[in-house]
């Protein structure tokens, strides 16, 4: 076969992971060709080198780490998690980064602390200058849907490390003493790893110890995982979830370097995030700012179940992909969702469009044109004003 030491070089060094290498064998190849005169797949090879450039430039740099900070050996994708060894059950899931995980949507004062993080590990010999190492602990807490497990997940991707997540529903046994011990084994299993050490649902093994409603397990299932936290402090980085913070023991708090809090979107984080979910349809500014007027409060879960709603509504009705019939197909999902409170934009518009209408350009809080609404709504301006003195008249200004 012609140019075969090439392909099995390429083959070899692919199999390793190694991109420049592997570049390299690729330009080896292109070389190969056009001696032969081989023009439509050097253009190809070219083509595609060009593609993997641009893709290469646009992806995020990953954080080279010190030795002295990461330790353990390699994980692989042949490695077996721990398990319960009374129910064989895993007590972990591991995850290596496929290149998929990007930054997540997220309000700008949490964008800037994760930044701030991602920073530190890419300035360790400078912080240690001072004698001072990067945050190796971190506490994520906000409601559900938000964005936690997200961040996790590329942050272990910017560090190039493999995520190893806690199976709650394996770590927590029936058996007396056995959770403290699934811990404990979870725990020698990552530090022998170098990894990021990922506690999703935090608090069902970090609980309050004065918890009237806990058993005395509860203590030491507690203690166990403080000591193995103070024990893993050299070893790796280690994240932990909770939608309820309020039920974590105060000495948890203390081991964790940082703690960052993720609510709901902010403005700008809302209008990205439903711009994103409603693609491939392209949403026009006017409609992603009708749209985010009406899921204003929604998790980041909850925008992206809606706005998946609203592409099987448009696409099941052979809709054009107009701003008019994405607003259309909103008012359509909107009657479906559970109610909020009657004076919600959403109950609104599901209820009484005309109410809508008249509820958006009296917003003080919404700075909106009637030629805006007109445009995402379907609307004309004549028929806005004329809704607008109705209402009035029917309602007075309080409504």
């Amino acid at each position: 076969m012609e140019h075969f030491s090439v392909i099995q070089s390429l083959i070899r060094i692919g199999l390793t992971g190694d991109r420049d290498a592997f570049e390299q064998q690729v330009i080896r190849l292109r070389t190969r060709l056009e001696k032969t005169k081989n023009t439509n797949e050097v253009k190809t090879i070219n083509a595609l080198l060009h593609t993997a450039s641009t893709t290469k430039k646009l992806q995020p740099t990953h954080v080279k780490l010190s030795r002295t900070l990461i330790t353990g050996e390699r994980l692989t994708p042949e490695t077996y998690p721990p398990v319960d060894r009374e129910t064989g059950a895993q007590l972990c899931t591991i995850n290596f980064d496929d290149g998929s995980f990007k930054f997540p949507i997220l309000a700008t004062n949490v964008k800037l602390a994760i930044n701030g993080l991602i920073e530190e590990w890419e300035n360790a010999t400078t912080l240690k200058e001072v004698d001072i190492e990067p945050t190796r602990t971190l506490l994520i807490y906000g409601p559900p849907g938000s964005g936690k497990t997200l961040t996790a997940n590329y942050i272990a991707a910017r560090l190039s490390l493999p995520l190893i997540t806690a199976r709650i529903d394996g770590l927590i046994s029936s058996f007396l003493g056995k959770t403290a011990q699934n811990i404990a084994h979870l725990f020698d299993f990552a530090n022998r790893y170098a990894c990021v050490l990922l506690l999703d649902e935090f608090d069902a093994i970090a609980k309050l110890r004065d918890d009237p409603h806990e058993v005395g397990e509860i203590k030491r299932v507690v203690n166990t995982l403080l000591q193995n936290l103070d024990q893993r402090q050299n070893c790796g980085v280690t994240i932990a979830i909770t939608n309820h913070d309020g039920l974590l023991d105060p000495a948890v708090w203390r081991r964790f370097e940082t703690q960052v809090h993720i609510d709901k979107p902010d403005q700008n984080a809302l209008n990205a995030l439903i711009a994103q979910f409603l693609l491939p349809i392209k949403g026009t500014p006017e409609i992603i700012q009708i749209f985010a007027y009406c899921l204003d409060g929604y998790s980041g879960a909850d925008i992206e179940r809606i706005c998946a709603s609203v592409k099987r509504t448009m696409a099941l009705t052979k809709s054009e992909k107009t701003a008019q019939n994405l607003f259309q197909s909103l008012m359509k999902v909107a009657t479906r969702l559970p109610n909020r409170g009657e004076n919600t934009p959403l109950h609104h518009l599901a209820s009484n469009p005309k109410q809508f209408i008249w509820h958006i350009t009296n917003d003080p809080d919404f700075d909106i044109t009637q030629e805006v609404i007109a445009r995402a709504t379907g609307y004309s301006q004549p028929q806005i004003s004329s809704i607008k003195r109705k209402m009035e008249l029917q309602n007075g200004d309080t409504c």
